[in-house]
């Protein structure tokens, strides 16, 4: 066994749909910058962050936490970033994947349909898992999109009716995604969250039972796991209930090595218990401080 530690590489939230091609209207110096450093470097996507701290053996997977593009065209900026860097990578889809399509259900499909197609570069992952080997280690991860019990503001039913109701009026996700070709509720998340935190459980009991006490896990969300995940400001805002569940009593009972999500637009880099929580998002390219200087985290687990 050896004692090198598996490297990854994580980000999400990139939003590579508001990347016109012909570059914005008013360039900053920054927005420059990040343009040579990408055409500077061959393969590099025209898209997205420079990822030129990636290159030449850095890391060992790279982990996508969604919101990587709208639809199906974050697969293949994951395969593109893979065949770069030379590692398999992990995409996990978020919120704005499904913006305008006609049923979630399907999208799913078309994305693990796409990841399919990719030779194993892409692993897609919507309450599923996957098992990486690396130099004599195994990495287990567990994926999904997770939405949100809408309860970070109080467990009390009327307190999640009130934030499902600020959500249902104030967000996007109930308007521009649609199930069956019809809208995507508040109640619909809940439910998928609900599930997705079931499965989780009972994966892990699994993995746990099969590989050992000690086996490592990754858990990537694109839903945020824990309380302060959109930043200090926010605790207790009426609509941070759409944005993260607190499962900080899960994190310490499942023991994952890691947990990586994104949604929030809030870098996190903390430890509960013995699971490092983290979070490395872009956010609005040019809308965002800091968004053109943005470089994926590598860490250890």
């Amino acid at each position: 066994m050896t004692d090198r530690k598996i490297r990854l590489a994580v980000m999400s939230d990139l939003h590579n749909e508001i990347e016109a091609p012909q570059g914005p209207i008013r360039p900053t110096a920054a927005w420059l910058a990040l343009d040579e450093g990408r055409r500077r470097i061959p393969g590099h996507p025209t898209m997205g962050p420079l990822l030129d701290g990636l290159i030449g053996d850095q890391v060992d997977l790279l982990i996508l936490a969604g919101d990587i593009n709208v639809g199906l065209r974050g697969i293949e900026y994951a395969r593109v970033v893979a065949e770069l860097i030379g590692v398999k990578s992990v995409y996990v889809m978020g919120n704005h994947e499904a913006y305008n399509c006609r049923d979630l259900d399907l999208l799913v499909e078309g994305f693990r349909d796409a990841a399919g197609a990719t030779n194993g570069s892409v692993t897609f992952l919507e309450n599923e898992a996957a098992v990486f080997d690396v130099d004599a280690q195994r990495l287990h991860v567990l994926g999904c999109t997770l939405w949100t019990d809408y309860a970070m503001n109080g467990s009390d039913p009327n307190d999640i009716a009130y934030s499902m109701e600020c959500a249902g009026d104030s967000l996007n996700d109930h308007v521009r995604i649609s199930v069956n070709g019809e809208p995507f509720t508040p109640y619909l998340a809940r439910k998928r969250h609900l599930a997705s935190r079931a499965w989780l459980a009972e994966e892990v009991k699994r993995i746990r039972a099969e590989d050992g006490e000690d086996a490592k896990i990754l858990i990537v969300t694109h839903h945020a796991p824990v309380r302060g995940a959109s930043g200090p400001q926010y605790v207790g805002d009426p609509l941070s209930p759409a944005f993260a569940s607190d499962l900080t009593e899960e994190i310490v009972s499942w023991r994952p090595v890691a947990w990586v999500f994104g949604h929030t637009h809030f870098n996190l880099d903390t430890q509960i218990g013995g699971t490092r929580v983290v979070a490395a998002q872009r956010g609005y390219l040019g809308y965002e401080p800091g968004s053109e200087e943005f470089r994926p985290k590598v860490i250890e687990v």
